[in-house]
């Protein structure tokens, strides 16, 4: 066969192909989309829905296109891909009525690459940053609660990283920093539960070091911040103890143990420290007063059998 007869059959078959390659209606790739979403065949669910972006640019269906994407992303645990088409959304529709959902589900994505308390809590401060977002901007919203709830996991995981850190201070001799670490814990995330073992072991560090004063501030922290708990008892037997001990100002105890090491509650956190290297040098000491995965609860997206959410 002469080479421009094969090359005749090549193009032929090319150009049958792409004849077979069948252009639907917008309907159409809506309809097969959201089968494919509600039967679980995600891949084919987030083909369809581009299709239909892509050759139907002014479809009505393309607000809920974009919003299925992101969740058959996110419930297919490709959560970078799921953050970018979440934010994209957020570009795309400044006003529209589903950016509550929107900034919770990308608070989850973070939540759902949150790791244990001995590594970076990157994800969980950039989901802590999102359903606090999600609180001031809608706090009428029904997600506005389940924000809270996630805000309650984020908070616990951030605290639970700064007590891991002064425990491994402490425990290498570096009484300075594990005090900072405690302070922050306390100052930023106060009302974890995390908080109540937090005070306690800075208030036994400042006994150690025969600073009574800031002891007796980081016992009445505790029983402020959490009157109810069970460490309170433990706090009240030791302020007896320290009675005649007078802290050097009045005030926010946190505030002034802050104060004591020339901090103030919104100086910013600390790196996450996962493999400790060389310990920092000791500061000088104080000078005066003045001077740091969960599915959602509902599925708000729709998913199999519930119909259409928007």
């Amino acid at each position: 066969m002469k080479k421009s007869s094969i090359w005749c059959v090549a193009l032929a078959m090319v150009f049958a192909g792409c004849s077979a390659k069948k252009h639907l209606t917008e309907d159409q790739y809506y309809h097969n989309a959201t089968e494919h979403f509600r039967s679980g065949a995600l891949t084919l669910a987030i083909d369809d829905y581009h299709n239909l972006l892509d050759q139907y640019p002014f479809s009505e269906h393309n607000e809920e296109a974009e919003l299925r994407i992101a969740h058959a992303q996110y419930l297919s645990a490709n959560y970078p891909e799921a953050v970018v088409a979440l934010t994209d959304f957020q570009r795309r529709h400044p006003t529209s009525p589903q950016l509550p959902l929107v900034g919770y589900y990308l608070g989850m994505c973070y939540v759902q690459q949150m790791g244990t308390i001995d590594r970076d809590q990157t994800p969980a401060r950039n989901a802590q940053t999102y359903f606090q977002t999600v609180l001031q901007q809608y706090p009428d919203s029904p997600f506005a609660d389940l924000a809270r709830q996630q805000l309650g996991r984020c908070q616990e995981s951030l605290a639970g990283h700064e007590f891991y850190v002064a425990k491994f201070y402490d425990r290498v001799g570096n009484t300075k920093a594990a005090e900072i670490r405690l302070l922050t814990l306390a100052s930023q995330y106060g009302e974890t539960d995390v908080a109540v073992d937090g005070l306690l072991r800075l208030a036994k560090l400042y006994r150690g070091e025969q600073e009574d004063a800031y002891a007796v501030l980081a016992y009445r922290a505790l029983t402020q911040l959490h009157p109810r708990a069970p460490e309170v008892a433990t706090a009240n037997r030791a302020l007896d103890q320290l009675a005649n001990v007078d802290p050097p100002q009045t005030g926010d105890p946190i505030d002034l143990l802050l104060a004591a090491n020339g901090r103030h509650r919104s100086a910013p956190t600390f790196e996450p420290v996962t493999v400790p290297g060389l310990e920092p040098s000791r500061s000088t000491r104080r000078g005066p007063a003045g001077g740091p995965s969960a599915v959602p609860p509902i599925d708000p997206f729709g998913r199999a059998g519930s119909g259409r959410p928007y």
